[in-house]
């Protein structure tokens, strides 16, 4: 792949040249699931496809350079009948395909899957999977999913703990979730349920709880406090396991304070943000190099219209999670047994500009320089183009709508 970081300063140039305005990694139009559903449509149909183009360039001791040139696509029918409480169905297939790949899964999130899922060389070039939904709203700004989970970026992880690059490159999260949207309070529980087991077989059980709470206090119309707690824990095992040596856990938490002020503008507020963290590591079961470990990450951003900058900093001693960013690892290329550093650091900026922004479409494009000074090769970063179309079609109304 040839280097492409000749290109960064034009496209970060664009980027502050162009009208401005807020942006969240991998929005998708998919509505929250604490929403209200619609009250007419009986059964719709559903497709969701996002296109990207995404190439890092990034320091060759922690993680090879790669490009994901690719798409995601989703198509279901929903069904939502006319109860007290609202519930919906929705079934479909989901596909991630990678132009030009000749094998599935293509990419780093993947690495390790036929240690711990069984799965050896059984990989196929077109993978379908089925898409199985059923969700239950028991009150307000509540919903309960059973099935397909709002994932990914929608649990407004951190990085250090969740890299939002695994949009373009993990299967969707599947098994149950929780969540509560409230004006002042956030809840998001779920269990990802990643491999499973009968008696007798050889790989391993291997699911992940994630939490992502918060609490927000206002101080005044334009000033908010928000306090944080989040947590991914990794359980690889199972009692019906029969290979030896093969359980494993790993717990990452984070707890943290973030500020926010709005100033008023002619036409659209400006935004600015600022958060501290403090994160925790610990493991069981002798995987990786490092049994705990600890840092914290100090962030600065703003957002205008749709446009968002934002400039981070990490510190660590001993830090490894399996869901974060390569550059927050004491861990690099040379496997999970050795330790790169016992104090893995960087300082990060990242921009993305909205282009194109509807209830039904988003067209975007991001940017982001890393500097970490325990590598060899002491820069990284990446340069990305996003296009999400989510049509929704109504095929039946509810009698008398």
């Amino acid at each position: 792949m040839a280097k492409y970081s000749h290109f960064l300063p034009l496209l970060l140039a664009l980027l502050f040249a162009s009208d401005l305005g807020a942006q969240t990694y991998y929005r998708s139009e998919e509505p929250h699931c604490t929403a209200p559903k619609d009250s007419t449509t009986l059964l719709g149909l559903d497709i969701v496809g996002e296109g990207f183009f995404r190439n890092d360039e990034y320091a060759s001791d922690l993680v090879a350079d790669y490009t994901l040139p690719g798409y995601r696509l989703r198509a279901n029918l929903s069904y939502r009948p006319e109860t007290r409480l609202p519930i919906e169905l929705r079934l479909g297939v989901y596909n991630l395909y990678y132009w030009g790949a000749t094998r599935y899964p293509a990419a780093l999130a993947y690495q390790d899957l036929p240690y711990w899922r069984g799965d050896g060389d059984r990989y196929t070039r077109l993978r379908l999977l089925p898409y199985f939904q059923a969700s239950i709203q028991p009150a307000a700004g509540w919903a309960i999913l059973l099935g397909h989970l709002q994932g990914g970026a929608k649990h407004r992880l951190i990085e250090p703990l969740y890299n939002p690059e695994l949009n373009l490159t993990a299967d969707p999260e599947m098994g149950l979730q929780i969540r509560y949207e409230g004006q002042r309070t956030r809840l998001d529980t779920w269990v990802d349920w990643q491999s499973f087991i009968f008696r007798g077989d050889k790989h391993q059980e291997a699911f992940v709880f994630g939490l992502s709470t918060a609490q927000a206090f206002d101080f005044s119309p334009t000033d908010r406090l928000e306090l944080q707690l989040q947590a991914i824990a990794h359980h690889r095992g199972g009692v019906l396991n029969e290979r030896a040596d093969t359980v494993h856990t790993w717990l990452n938490a984070a707890l943290g304070a973030v500020y926010s002020h709005q100033f008023a503008l002619p036409k659209h507020p400006l935004t600015l943000q600022a958060g501290l963290y403090g994160l925790a590591y610990s493991q069981r079961g002798e995987h990786y190099a490092s049994d705990k470990g600890w840092g914290f990450l100090a962030t600065a951003g703003l957002s205008w219209r749709r446009w968002q900058t934002e400039l981070s900093h990490f510190y660590g001693h001993d830090f490894i999670s399996p869901l974060g960013i390569p550059f927050a690892q004491s861990i690099g290329r040379a496997g999970r047994s050795h330790l790169l550093t016992h104090h893995p650091r960087y300082t990060a900026w990242q921009g993305s500009y909205r282009i194109i922004e509807s209830e039904a479409y988003t067209f975007g494009v991001s940017a982001g320089l890393y500097i970490h000074p325990h590598s060899a090769h002491s820069t990284s970063s990446f340069i990305e183009a996003y296009l999400s179309i989510s049509p929704r079609f109504t095929l039946l109304r509810r009698q008398g709508q």
